[in-house]
């Protein structure tokens, strides 16, 4: 009875098998293929339905496809409804990313993210990229699901690059960026690495917009300024060196700069390339840029160091320019809001009726006891006598002359002094008064003109940009203010200083342009007013 048993069982295992292998119908390259993508069927299957997710499609079954029996690999990758393009990837390797703690000697924690590119690095539950160096600043971007490109995301805070402080330890580590208001019990610039299971992806930043430098050539000669304005593309990690002074970061770099030569002194947009170094020394929380080196610009080699020295500022004048004495000096140390006084030659925007500082150069003290004069005469020849205002009629002594310094002057216009008054308006409407109480930040002239009058004669204006504190009242609606209505704001804008023909003192029209240091400046921007500040004559 056993035996008999046996063979019948053996029976229908052998008719199963019939029929099974009948079913295959040559479907063995299918089957093959699908036995080596095994490990990938369920990301594929993922990636679909995300796609089709968000297409409102209904995916059919992967047993269900369209394509043919004896098609080859390519040919299914092409037909498959995956959800993203397979031709920008040279394998299934490339669509995602395997992550493995323990190839960082740490917890032998597996994950699966989507492919990054070569600029990020990856943070996924207890796996943090080695790259990844507290005191740096990164952007922070939340990475998408399998088969999506890793940049689709925004970076968080705010899309901002910040200084990493500190990543913590154990299974969920807590990841702090530094604070944006300074304080250190009101930081909410942190997460934790398992927060998210499609993880993170850090992409360092060493080069930021406003940062400035000062060019050298080969020689260590400096040439100029630069200033970046705008960051172009992300900025590659090439090396990361553990030397005696700390952690050496280099990175390739690119950026729109403002480039500003100090024998031209013209500032123009260019686009720049090289290579950015940065250092953590040992011992201090955060990095530093040291330099940028490898610079072309106008087919010179040069490097970039940080900060604007303007001790090395050079500029060159030339008395044929102003058809004055064919003289030419180079002054170095020059602010960049001073107007040049050397030798022979004046600059010609430095005009009689207008007020102004005088400094000597390469030294720190100013004229006259810092105080700004009224320029009253510029006098002819080869010296130069320049005569201010002064406080006695009798015996004036305010004045200098040109070839005084050997190293020359550096005049800067000034356009509003402390204890000034101002009728604050807006429109045709005046909403309040402004005293000025303190003017210590210098003022630069962006630009002078001759303005034809009445009498066809012409008229100087000047365009002096300020930034002063100022005691602001405003006034309440129907009349009458109090104490209550009063601020202390900081105000900026462009000063526009006209002096009429045949007339000794230059004065001030208008203040436009008004930045306010106060929430009112939103206000007054979502009504869509323009505040202006008049002088009070009385």
């Amino acid at each position: 009875m056993l035996g008999h048993q046996v063979i019948q069982e053996e029976a229908h295992l052998d008719a199963m098998q019939r029929v099974w292998q009948g079913g295959r119908r040559n479907t063995s390259s299918s089957t093959a293929f699908f036995e080596q993508i095994n490990e990938t069927d369920d990301i594929l299957t993922l990636s679909r339905q995300n796609q089709n997710s968000r297409n409102n499609i209904c995916a059919p079954p992967p047993q269900e496809r369209p394509c043919s029996d004896i098609e080859s690999d390519n040919d299914f990758l092409e037909c498959h409804d995956s959800g993203f393009d397979f031709k920008q990837y040279e394998s299934l390797e490339d669509l995602y990313l395997k992550l493995d703690g323990s190839n960082l000697r740490d917890l032998p924690a597996h994950y699966t993210v989507c492919a990054l590119l070569p600029h990020q690095f990856p943070v996924c539950g207890v796996y943090i990229d080695q790259r990844i160096v507290p005191g740096f600043k990164y952007k922070v971007r939340p990475l998408p699901p399998v088969g999506e490109k890793s940049t689709i995301n925004k970076c968080l805070f705010k899309n901002k690059a910040l200084k990493l402080q500190s990543i913590g330890r154990g299974f969920a580590r807590r990841i702090t960026f530094e604070s944006d208001n300074g304080q250190l019990n009101c930081n909410d610039n942190y997460f934790y690495s398992d927060n998210r299971p499609e993880g993170y992806a850090f992409e360092l930043e060493v080069i930021s917009e406003g940062d400035k430098f000062t060019i050298f050539d080969l020689n260590q000669e400096p040439q100029g300024i630069v200033e970046v304005l705008k960051v172009e593309g992300p900025q590659l990690e090439t090396i990361c060196l553990f030397t005696k002074q700390g952690i050496e970061k280099r990175a390739n770099v690119k950026f729109t700069g403002k480039v500003e030569f100090y024998d031209t002194g013209v500032a123009k947009p260019m686009l720049l390339s090289g290579v950015a170094i940065a250092l953590k020394p040992k011992g201090k929380p955060y990095a530093e840029v040291t330099k940028v080196v490898n610079v072309n610009i106008q087919k010179r080699r040069l490097q970039l160091i940080p900060g604007i020295r303007n001790n090395y500022r050079r500029v060159t004048v030339r008395g044929a320019d102003i058809k004055d004495v064919p003289t030419k000096y180079t002054m170095t140390g020059l602010e960049p809001y001073e107007l040049p006084v050397v030798g022979t030659y004046v600059d010609p925007r430095i005009i009689p009726g207008f007020s102004y500082k005088i400094r000597p150069n390469n030294k720190k003290y100013k004229l006259f006891g810092d105080r700004a004069l009224r320029l009253i005469s510029i006098g002819m020849g080869y010296a130069k006598r320049l005569t201010f205002e002064s406080d006695s009629l009798n015996d004036p002594d305010n004045y200098l002359w040109s070839d005084n310094h050997p190293d020359g002057l550096g005049l800067e216009p000034r356009a509003v002094c402390k204890g000034m008054k101002f009728f604050v308006t807006t429109g045709d409407q005046t909403i309040g008064e402004a005293t000025v109480f303190r003017d210590d930040k210098p003022h630069f002239e962006e630009r002078s003109e001759k303005v034809p009058t009445a009498s066809g004669q012409y008229a100087f204006v000047k365009h002096i940009h300020i930034d002063v504190i100022c005691h602001v009242q405003l006034s309440r609606p129907g009349g009458g203010s109090s104490e209550q209505d009063s601020y202390l704001m900081r105000i900026s804008g462009v000063a526009v200083v006209r002096k009429e023909p045949k007339a000794s003192i230059a004065k001030i029209v208008e203040i436009n342009n008004i930045g306010l240091d106060s929430e009112l400046y939103i206000l007054f921007s979502q009504m869509h007013k323009e505040i202006k500040f008049i002088p009070r004559t009385t």
